[in-house]
This record gives structure tokens, sequence and C-alpha cells, in this order.
């Protein structure tokens, strides 16, 4: 990552994130939307996944799924930016390669869109045993947009490492928490990220990177501990996931709020 990109995205990037795939359908002003995680090809069945597998735990104020990545593909995104029809510019692009040459065709089309930043997603429970090609997050940093990498809310350590050594502009702390009913979100992964974001601050050290906190943020406070814990930004997932934001971000207007109060990047 250039010292320019990385000053371009700081001055961009709003305090609190949308988390993907929740920012392809609602961007409430005054957050970043992240959209995709898009693959190299399509992954259909995206509704019949949701509806077969989306399920809430009322005892655990949980929800896990089994969704596993579906959307249109980077090709699709790619050429509804180059027709005008959707805006990149502003956003950050989530990836997921299932081998390297995958990886490596989806960092050429990321740069194509010039997005706000690039998402590495690399802990999605749902897609199987997600391995860590050699050199992937110096490919990804020399492309020249800024990259943040998604990592698990647990086992994260060593692949955070060489993510800081090759530069990257920052980590998003984290993604769903695999148990047996697939990924799990809500409260339960709240202290798991909190946990995640203090041992990544301590292991960034004076190297620079940025964290994005995010992981059952349902009120204020919850945006304060992450702020606490070391996080620059903060990101909403299991609250969007609220049929009435199709029509209005009131349930989100008042987190927007205090992110902007509170939140205020190293």
């Amino acid at each position: 990552m250039t010292k320019q990109s990385g000053m371009l995205i700081d001055e961009a990037m709003e305090p609190i994130l949308i988390s993907a795939p929740f920012g392809n359908y609602i961007q409430p002003e005054g957050s970043t939307p992240t959209v995709g995680t898009f693959t190299a090809m399509a992954r259909g069945w995206r509704v019949w996944r949701i509806l077969r597998t989306l399920r809430y735990s009322i005892s655990l104020d949980a929800w896990t799924n089994r969704i596993g990545l579906r959307n249109p593909g980077m090709p699709w995104y790619a050429r509804r930016v180059a027709a005008g029809k959707k805006r990149a510019d502003h956003a950050v692009v989530s990836i997921h390669g299932f081998d390297r040459p995958q990886w490596s065709e989806l960092l050429a089309l990321t740069a194509e869109v010039e997005p706000l930043a690039v998402e590495l997603n690399m802990s999605c429970p749902n897609v199987g045993e997600i391995g860590l090609p050699e050199g992937l997050f110096e490919e990804a940093v020399a492309t020249g947009v800024p990259v943040i990498v998604k990592v698990p809310p647990i086992r994260f350590e060593a692949m955070s490492e060489k993510a800081i050594e090759a530069g990257v502009w920052g980590f998003h702390a984290v993604n769903t928490l695999p148990v047996r009913g697939g990924g799990m979100s809500g409260a339960p992964l709240h202290p798991l990220a909190l946990r995640c974001v203090a041992d990544l601050r301590r292991m960034i050290g004076d190297h620079g990177q940025k964290i994005v906190g995010g992981g059952g943020i349902i009120r204020n406070h919850h945006i304060d501990a992450f702020v606490d814990a070391g996080a620059d930004y903060v990101a909403l997932g299991t609250k969007t996931m609220d049929p009435r934001l199709l029509f209005t971000d009131g349930p989100v207007r008042g987190l927007i709020e205090h992110a902007h109060r509170v939140v205020h990047p190293r």
C-alpha cells in the first residue's frame, strides 16, 4: 500500500462501516458500505440458502447461518461499475478466492473498479477450510488498493502476523464464529471480537495498521467497548438484519451518530 492510498482511505472512511453482505442492500448516510463478498464465479441459490439455514436463538441472542458467500460474482460487479450502474469509490469491496488463481483474478478486477479499499475475506466458516496462499498479502498490497484482512475470532494470530509484515492497511475483526450450525453472530461473538481487537492492537505495535472492530454491536456501549479495546473504526452486521432498514435508517441512526462522536482513528 502506498502512503498516498493510505491517506485517502483515512480521510474517506466513515467511523462506522456496514459489513458485507449487508452493505449490498443498505448504505445509510454517515457509514461506509462493504459490498460483496464477491467470488470469481457466481454462486447462486442465495435466497434458498438464507431461508434454509438462517436461524435465530432467543436464549443466546445469536444468529447462525450456512449461506456460504452466495453472490453474483466479481465479474458481474465489475461490469456494473464499468456501466455506471454501481459505484465503488465510496465502498470497501470484499472478495474471497478458493485458490491462488482466483485470488489473483479477483485482485485484478478489484483494482479496476477502484474501491475505497479491498477486504480479503479470509475467515468465512461456511466455505470449508480456508488456506493462505503464499505471497497473497504481498500481491494484494502491490495493487495499490488499501487492503483490509477480515480475520476469524479464533486462530487468527499466524495469518495476522503475515499480513502485518506484508504492509496491509488494516484488519476487520471479526468474522462469524464457526459452530455446528454454521457461522454464529450476535451477542456470543462480542467478547471474542473484543479480545481479538485487543490482541491485534498489541501485535501491530508501531507498524501502523488500522483495526475495524465488529461483532455483536447492538447498543452504543458496544461501540465504546471496541474503542477501548483498540479499534479505529467499528462495523455493524447483526444489527442490520432488520427489514425496516430497506426503507429507513432509523434502527441504526443512533449507532451511527454515536460512532461519529466517539470513534477517532489513530
